[in-house]
């Protein structure tokens, strides 16, 4: 069997997704970003088939394991 090392990077950015990287970044109150918040939300619904909402959590794995525990333990358990 082989070993695979899955690490992250380096890894080569092509020069297009460089140029987009320098845009400003779209603020995450204004109603664009909103726009394109319920459509990615939407195409996940799709994705996943589901009517129920998607819950997008800007964290790590790690946060999101927490949120999850955090929300079926109650305070005390």
């Amino acid at each position: 069997m082989k070993i695979r090392l899955f690490t992250p990077g380096p890894t080569p950015v092509p020069e297009k997704v460089m140029t987009r990287m320098a845009d400003p970044i779209l603020h995450h109150r204004t109603k664009e970003f909103s726009n394109i918040f319920t459509e990615v939300s939407e195409i996940l619904k799709e994705l996943f088939q589901t009517k129920e909402d998607v819950i997008i959590l800007t964290s790590s794995g790690t946060g999101a394991m927490e949120a999850a525990v955090a929300n079926h333990l109650n305070p005390g358990d």
